[in-house]
């Protein structure tokens, strides 16, 4: 059975990623922490997007060749 992947918001303050909820983890952790572009529109999302598919599909390409 998979983990459960928990989500807790948090913010930046002077480099360091703070949350912005109180919760208990346990000491010594593993995190992941995905940073999310704040400015990026639908648009130049759907591009980067078409982007990655193009990259995959080239690779594939040059993977069966």
């Amino acid at each position: 059975m998979a983990p459960k992947r928990l989500v807790i918001p948090g913010i930046v303050k002077g480099g360091v990623a703070v949350p912005q909820h109180e919760m208990s983890l346990p000491e010594g952790i593993s995190v992941e922490i995905h940073v999310k572009p704040a400015d990026m529109t639908p648009e130049l999302e759907s591009e980067l997007d078409q982007w990655d598919k193009a990259s995959a599909e080239a690779w594939a390409m040059i993977d069966k060749w």
